[in-house]
């Protein structure tokens, strides 16, 4: 079966999630972590993205990041692809690393995503790792110690504190404060393996996106609004990266058919023919090749509404300009 597209909405929170395969030991010593590190680190450098909450944990790792306008595999491809072939040679291994591709779930702002950076951060306490939120503070492979200012903490060229600190105060001492606050808040269960634990509808969309399904984490609004802009991406058929590339072939074509410069098309101008060859572009790429009218609008150096127009315009003069199709 085909996999399920991504969600894919550019500013957004995710919770990002990739496991071993068949539980292998993901990092083997602390040269594998900061390897590791330091490869995502320069991811986020040349994608924009930020990181706000991360662990790394024997056979997997979690990550909460917001992404740039570029998309998740921008970063994680080369993250993933990059680490497990430097963990190939150096373990003299062969095959794949990784279970499946990487999980990514959408996450609401607001409270929701305190209940994650929470949720991470305390990964290594719900494993073992260690014994309690003081022990927490100097566990070097989470970004708990970072959040906390403690000296020499991985994270300090990679992790956004000053965000993650801002949900939790105004300013950097009540907002430590709220945040250690957050986190025993979490810890009052008994169980440690509860410690930090997530809503049960929250936890079933980590689950589901282990399953290879969609996952978003936020209140009904939030997730209405999430899908009906994942059912419009889908309708598209042209990734967005492609599309400078299809709207330079569209205006090839439109420029050949009406037997203009490319320079003309992008000029602005009325009741002429290069006004006809423009209506005809943007019909063809708005409604033809489902191409957003902003990057229509982009492409002509314009605005929105008069790309809108144009394409309204197209059936008034349909009987007068060829079909590009």
């Amino acid at each position: 079966m085909p996999r399920i597209a991504r969600i894919e909405l550019p500013g957004s929170l995710f919770h990002i999630m990739a496991h071993s395969i068949e539980s292998k030991n993901l990092f083997v010593d602390d040269q594998d972590r900061n390897e590791f590190l330091s490869r995502f680190a320069k991811g986020l450098t040349n994608t924009g993205f930020q990181c706000y909450a991360w662990a790394l944990m024997d056979n997997h790792y979690h990550l909460l990041i917001r992404s740039s306008e570029l998309p998740l595999s921008k970063l994680m491809r080369s993250l993933n692809g990059g680490y497990a072939k430097y963990y190939n040679k150096k373990h003299k291994r062969h095959g794949y690393l990784f279970q499946d591709r990487f999980k990514s779930v959408l996450c609401q702002e607001q409270d929701y995503a305190k209940q994650l950076i929470r949720y991470i951060h305390l990964n290594p306490l719900r494993a073992g790792k260690v014994n309690s939120l003081d022990q927490l503070k100097t566990f070097a492979w989470c970004g708990h110690g970072f959040v906390l200012g403690v000296e020499n903490a991985n994270g300090e060229k990679f992790q956004n504190r000053e965000d993650s600190l801002g949900r939790f105060g105004a300013n950097e001492s009540d907002a430590i404060e709220g945040y250690l606050q957050y986190l025993a808040k979490g810890c009052l269960d008994g169980d440690t393996e509860k410690f930090g634990k997530l809503s049960e509808i929250d936890a079933t969309e980590i689950g589901s996106s282990f399953k290879g399904r969609l996952a978003v984490i936020g209140d009904n609004e939030f997730i209405k609004a999430v899908m009906e802009k994942y059912k419009e991406n889908l309708s598209r058929k042209h990734r967005k990266a492609d599309y400078p590339l299809v709207l330079e072939t569209i205006s090839n074509k439109v420029c050949k058919e009406f037997g203009i410069a490319k320079d003309e098309l992008l000029r602005r101008g009325r009741k002429n023919k290069r006004s006809d060859a423009r209506t005809a572009f943007c019909y063809q790429s708005h409604r033809v090749e489902l191409i957003p009218l902003a990057a229509i609008a982009k492409y002509l150096h314009t605005t929105i509404p008069p790309i809108a127009a144009h394409v309204i315009r197209y059936h008034i003069i349909s009987k007068q300009i060829l079909t590009l199709q």
